[in-house]
């Protein structure tokens, strides 16, 4: 017997449930909302009621699903992607909007926005807009098309692109190494200037986890140069200022110039990875189909030696 649309949840309950269990935080989801994190709190309670089961687990360090959280998680994404998807289908026909691509700063600054170029050549007509933000807002599905996010581990998501891997070395200027010899050691780097990123957020590794993971005691460096941005950041070590962790693909275009150079010292290598999802689904020949094609060629195109 077919259901009356009474007996379904409210839809922003729905919405809150699809983002905290997709970012595995409940302050992170209600970022991505634009709403408080009390008011994410009290629509998942809101919707775990009205079901009956517990749909998450609260720890510390943010929330887990729960198995009935998990199977839930997956009708509610389809569910809305198709909801999405009949919504597009009603609206302006043509793609005469613009495409939106969804990235961190780092990301859009360093990789995005230099390859772009190329895909503008190929269709000088179409709209292109960047949304860039580290605040988790560039993956509100309602203003963004395409969107380029890192993963821990292999998403969930099937229709997930994988761009490239995370691999992360320590790099400098060229200009800093002829002043103070090359160091060959994660150890010898404490006596040198270490450019911190001044950013808490929790899958970003920093000095203190890149050394941990390398098997070595992180102690505080003698000197150090704290910079709120990574762009800026790698402007700095360009600068000759220090020496900076560098995210493979992220710094290649300044090691192929020369601007850069990474140290004889053993690159990170973790599960890592940066994925190109779309966020409804799309035809695979139209302005988003082509363009989500055209970045996962540029990513698997030849890049600068790290070593």
């Amino acid at each position: 017997m077919e259901r009356k649309p009474g007996t379904l949840p409210p839809l922003q309950t729905l919405r809150a449930f699809e983002a905290a269990a997709r970012l595995a935080s409940f302050t992170r989801a209600a970022g991505e909302l634009s709403i408080t994190q009390g008011a994410i709190s009290r629509q998942i309670r809101q919707l775990e009621e009205r079901l009956g089961v517990v749909l998450f687990h609260r720890r510390e360090r943010g929330v887990v699903l729960t198995p009935a959280g998990e199977r839930y998680r997956l009708a509610v994404r389809e569910a809305l992607e198709r909801l999405a998807a009949a919504t597009a289908e009603l609206g302006p026909q043509g793609g005469s909007g613009p495409v939106t691509i969804g990235a961190s700063s780092a990301l859009a600054s360093l990789w995005l926005m230099p390859r772009l170029s190329g895909f503008r050549h190929r269709e000088p007509d179409l709209e292109i807009r960047v949304l860039a933000s580290d605040h988790d807002v560039a993956t509100a599905a309602d203003e963004v098309d395409l969107l380029i996010a890192y993963a821990g581990k292999p998403p969930a998501a099937t229709g997930d692109r994988h761009l490239f891997g995370e691999v992360i070395f320590p790099v400098c200027a060229p200009s800093y190494l002829a002043g103070e010899g090359a160091p060959r050691t994660p150890q010898a780097l404490r006596d040198h200037t270490l450019l911190v990123l001044d950013d808490d957020h929790p899958d970003w590794i920093g000095w203190p986890s890149w050394f941990r993971r390398l098997g070595v005691e992180h102690q505080r460096p003698r000197r150090s140069i704290r910079v709120n941005s990574y762009p800026m950041l790698l402007q700095a070590a360009v600068a000759g200022q220090g020496v900076a962790l560098a995210w493979q693909h992220l710094a290649d275009d300044l090691l192929a110039a020369g601007h850069l150079s990474s140290l004889p010292i053993t690159p990170l290598v973790t599960e890592g990875a940066f994925y190109l999802r779309c966020l409804r689904p799309v035809p695979e020949d139209s302005p988003v189909g082509r363009l989500r094609d055209w970045l996962a060629t540029a990513a698997a195109a030849p890049r600068a030696p790290t070593i």
